[in-house]
């Protein structure tokens, strides 16, 4: 080996232990910050009402509670997209092409997300956990390396227990494999779950929700029918959702109005009265439905699963900012645990509900595989066959109603990017 190959070598080493400190250091900052917002919320709300177990909530805690919420959110964002949270797909953007990102209010806009959560909001944390890694990566290596950023990012998305979805989101071009990616991965997944990260966001062990495998031909039978149905079910959700939000978002409600996050939160309270699983991002509220401890009826999980779609768009063009993933999973949940209460006969309830959440995400994300693997990973292998039907059903409905666009494309290369290459002299 030459000297020349023996520095690169090193080079590689030493960059490969950068990414996998940034990644660990992000992990365990991003972890702490979700449990100290998350004991906050146990606090005002109580471990069994966030797990989807409470009947009622009092009218007058819940409209204090998320109407207190709402003013301050109003006086802390006054309206003003730069104090907005970025959501998943802009924070890609903004890696993928940092000099052309827009100017935001990193603190304001954490603070204002940290609230909505804690709030009562439906809106998942995994917004407010990507931008608070990417903040602390870029502040722990302002400067040295642009792509170990990217790296500790990846290993944020650990928390879905998959770290291949932090390779497949993130911009490959620009983040070398073997010296940025996997240690960084590596790093931010164990930074994560030292501190009890993975356990917060996946709400436990699903190892109390028995598989139930086909063993005769009828009920193989049932499980491609359940995939179909719940398919397509899971797709008319995920069409709904994109036509909700749309229609807000053309309103620019926030634009002609800045207190739009107070009245939000008063008709969020109003729900939680009445429809407790409504609110909160939705973690702690799948095993409930899945294992049975939360058996309601039919009328009663659609009804939820709807109200909380609803309120997720409207949460999220309000100023109540998150993510779509954890609410997604619970509504997808929900129907799919009131179409096996329906339909007791056709196939299991993880059945069910991996079926409509492929489904959903499909049309939401428009990335067949990022889907399959998230569906598989959140129902932690329940319902596999019915998830791999649905995506197969919601790929066909896209084509015709067109692909979600959560996960934006790489941008054009540049005379800038690694890839293109010399301009000859």
């Amino acid at each position: 080996m030459t000297a020349r190959q023996k520095s690169l070598v090193s080079i590689e080493i030493r960059q490969g232990l950068m990414a996998l400190a940034t990644g660990a250091l992000s992990g365990v900052f991003t972890a702490v910050m979700l449990g100290l917002i998350s004991g906050i919320g146990e606090q005002l709300w109580g471990e069994k009402t966030e797990q989807g177990l409470t009947t009622s909530i009092p009218l007058l805690w819940s409209l204090l509670v998320c109407g207190g919420v709402g003013v301050i959110l109003a006086i802390v964002e006054g309206g003003d997209e730069r104090n907005l949270l970025p959501e998943l797909p802009e924070t890609m953007e903004d890696l993928r092409d940092p000099d052309h990102a827009p100017q935001r209010h990193e603190w304001r806009s954490i603070l204002a997300a940290a609230l909505a959560q804690i709030g009562g909001a439906p809106v998942g944390p995994e917004a407010l956990l990507t931008r608070l890694i990417t903040i602390a990566s870029q502040t722990i290596w302002r400067g040295r390396d642009r792509a170990l950023s990217d790296a500790a990012v990846a290993g944020s998305l650990g928390m879905f227990e998959a770290p291949l979805l932090g390779g497949v989101v993130v911009n490959q071009h620009r983040v070398n494999l073997h010296s940025r990616w996997i240690p960084g991965s590596l790093g931010g997944i164990a930074g994560f779950a030292v501190f009890g990260g993975i356990l917060e966001v996946t709400g436990g062990s699903m190892a109390r929700v028995p598989y139930i495998w086909p063993t005769t031909f009828r009920e193989d039978l049932g499980s491609v029918s359940v995939g179909l149905l719940a398919g397509l079910v899971g797709s008319a959700l995920g069409i709904a959702l994109r036509q909700w939000r749309g229609a807000l978002q053309r309103r620019q409600l926030l634009k002609h109005w800045r207190w739009w996050p107070v009245i939000t939160g008063l008709l969020l309270g109003m729900l939680l009265h009445w429809f407790p699983m409504v609110g909160f991002a939705g973690e702690h509220q799948v095993i409930p439905i899945l294992d049975g401890a939360n058996k309601d009826t039919v009328l009663l999980l659609l009804s939820v699963g709807l109200l909380k779609l609803l309120m997720l768009g409207l949460c999220l063009e309000t100023g109540w900012r998150g993510g779509i993933f954890f609410p997604g999973f619970v509504l997808a949940c929900a129907f799919g645990g009131g179409l096996h209460e329906l339909l007791p006969q056709l196939g299991s309830i993880g059945s069910w509900c991996a079926g409509v959440t492929s489904g959903f995400f499909m049309l939401m994300l428009g990335r067949p595989l990022v889907v399959l693997v998230l569906s598989i990973c959140l129902m932690q292998g329940h319902g596999t066959a019915s998830a791999l039907i649905g995506v197969g059903v919601a790929v066909l409905i896209s084509r015709r109603f067109g692909g979600g666009n959560d996960v934006p494309p790489p941008p054009p290369e540049t005379p800038d990017s690694p890839e293109c290459p010399e301009p000859q002299s």
